[in-house]
């Protein structure tokens, strides 16, 4: 008995071979009428890709061989520089019940030690796996943005000397990753008055109370005794006893220094000076998104531009996507350790912001709501909208069709692993042919993640809001935030949980005076939803996109060669 519906592993496969594989795309065919060839190697990773139809149709399209799955180009652009990386069989795939169990944990165990009103030593080191998490992904995320865009520009303009895919791929994609962006904006000004910030949350992280030490003749430190008295017995300045804070009550200590109050002309100069930096490493040490993607496109470009010969043998391409995938390689490595840093962070901000389970259920609830509102808008309204201008087809009826990447890309979380899945779908519904799906999902997969635009404004909002710092984004910082979350879209390695370590840099680039606030664990504890629908989001905004191209392009799903 024949077996059907869609089988995405088998046990009896064999193993994949290292390195780069070629697909049947011939995009310079001048015989429109001929055969088309059908590629007849088998899938890597033992990711079945087909799925099987009755015995009565025939012509069901063959697997997709699949190479590297951030891009993967017709067999005109041969040998394209990679490296043996594979997301699939890397990615640290975070055990979700895990994260959900350990957050649960983390806020039973800072209501409980809060409530004990544990010392400030206990919180500290409780709070340190956490820590170290936080900043060992600050370290990777600028070396992984530079290397991920740079590779990926450097690519396309591979993949455009043999291709027919000029300006009109580029508007779509524009298109939709503009309208992400102004989504997330509108959605995260909306909500802004939702998110309230716990008691004492706006001190939570940083202190500005002064604090002095009086020094007598007699060397020691004026120190407040357990008797109540004061006596000059104190052995240094940093003991707690010796430490009195400072209240200016007739403001005599004000700075009198003049404040520089800058006009609209000079902070639009200065967002133009933050995308045209002067000292790229400057930029990178301070975590500059938007001088460090302004910097990284032109690289790529002329990397690929400057070469000649074999792509191949392009050596500094393939030192970049060589360091690109060890930076992958070591985000997945500090992802495993998820759970363990949720339990401390969340912990240790229950424990200082002085709070309980309801607010940080309420907080979590309501960016929840408000995050699959903007997703729910762009996937069902904008995009179908957009689909049926340009197509004149019924768009929900296609995305029915592509339901079972939804559902494949919802469960592991990585809009590279789904790739294969995605085009062979796209084809599936016969509106377009197997060469502009590959070609065209391969291109958008690392450069059109509409998620992020939905992303980046909303969790910057809901982190300002809740550690009180809301006050801060006025229309400068709004703008900027436009800027990087539009920008971060082709930044965002299309890997699990990326947009997360993004997240941390994109703070520091709007709001760069302003350390990363205790707020930034409710985004942590609820990431593993989060990145799942972002995933669905991406693939769908690339699979939208496909077709539209599809429309533009005349292509036909009946075998015919792109010209």
């Amino acid at each position: 008995m024949e077996r059907k519906g869609i089988y995405l592993y088998i046990d009896e496969h064999e193993a994949p071979t290292n390195g780069f594989h070629t697909i049947s795309t011939n995009t310079t065919s001048t015989a429109r009428s001929g055969p088309r060839r059908q590629s007849t190697t088998s899938e890597p990773l033992s990711a079945r890709t087909h799925f099987s139809t009755p015995s009565q149709q025939p012509n069901t399209p063959p697997p997709i061989n699949g190479g590297e799955p951030i891009l993967e180009e017709s067999a005109d652009a041969k040998n394209l520089a990679g490296g043996n990386f594979d997301s699939r069989s890397s990615s640290a795939m975070v055990n979700s019940l895990a994260v959900l169990i350990c957050a649960a944990v983390g806020v039973a165990l800072g209501i409980v030690l809060s409530k004990l009103d544990v010392n400030s030593d206990v919180q500290t080191w409780i709070a340190l796996p956490g820590t170290l998490f936080v900043r060992a992904l600050r370290c990777l995320v600028v070396p992984l943005v530079f290397t991920s865009m740079a590779v990926s520009v450097a690519e396309v303009v591979v993949l455009n000397r043999t291709s027919v895919l000029t300006w009109r791929t580029a508007a779509v994609f524009l298109f939709t990753s503009v309208s992400a962006a102004l989504e997330g904006m509108a959605v995260a000004l909306i909500f802004r008055s939702v998110f309230v910030a716990p008691v004492n949350a706006a001190g939570a992280s940083t202190s500005t109370t002064p604090m002095i030490a009086l020094q007598c003749a007699n060397g020691n430190f004026l120190e407040d005794l357990v008797n109540g008295t004061m006596a000059c017995t104190g052995a240094n300045s940093t003991m707690k006893t010796a430490m009195f804070e400072l209240t200016d009550v007739n403001n005599v200590l004000s700075i009198q220094g003049s404040f520089q109050n800058l006009s609209l002309t000079d902070q639009v100069i200065a967002i133009i000076n933050l995308i045209v930096t002067d000292n790229i490493f400057s930029s990178m040490a301070n975590g500059s998104l938007l001088s460090i993607i302004a910097f990284a496109v032109p690289l790529g470009i002329a990397i690929a531009k400057s070469h000649v010969g074999e792509v191949s043998t392009n050596y500094l391409l393939n030192l970049l996507r060589q360091v690109r995938n060890a930076m992958l390689s070591l985000v997945n490595a500090v992802l495993v350790l998820t759970p363990v840093a949720v339990l401390c962070l969340v912990s240790s901000a229950i424990m200082n912001y002085h709070s309980n389970a309801g607010s940080f259920i309420k907080g979590v609830a309501y960016l929840a709501i408000a995050f699959v509102s903007g997703v729910i808008c762009h996937v069902f309204i904008v995009l179908p909208s957009a689909l049926f201008l340009f197509t004149r087809i019924q768009p929900y009826n296609y995305l029915r069709q592509l339901f079972p990447a939804y559902v494949f890309a919802f469960g592991c979380s990585s809009s590279m692993a789904t790739l294969p899945v995605a085009v062979t779908v796209v084809h599936q519904t016969r509106q377009v042919s197997p060469g502009l799906a590959q070609l065209i999902m391969c291109l958008g997969t690392p450069v059109n993640t509409n998620a992020a635009g939905l992303y980046y404004p909303l969790m910057t909002m809901f982190m300002a809001c809740m550690s009180g710092q809301e006050g801060n984004l006025g229309i400068p910082q709004i703008i900027v935030l436009f800027c990087v979350s539009w920008l971060g879209s082709m930044g965002t390695a299309p890997v699990p949980n990326a947009a997360l370590v993004m997240l941390m840099t994109v703070w520091k680039t709007v709001l760069p005076n302003i350390p990363l606030p205790q707020s930034f664990v409710y985004v942590v504890a609820v990431d593993f939803l989060f990145d799942r629908i972002c995933t669905m989001t991406n693939v769908n905004g690339n699979m939208v996109a496909t077709r539209i191209l599809a429309n533009m392009y005349d292509d036909r799903s009946s075998g015919t060669e792109l010209d």
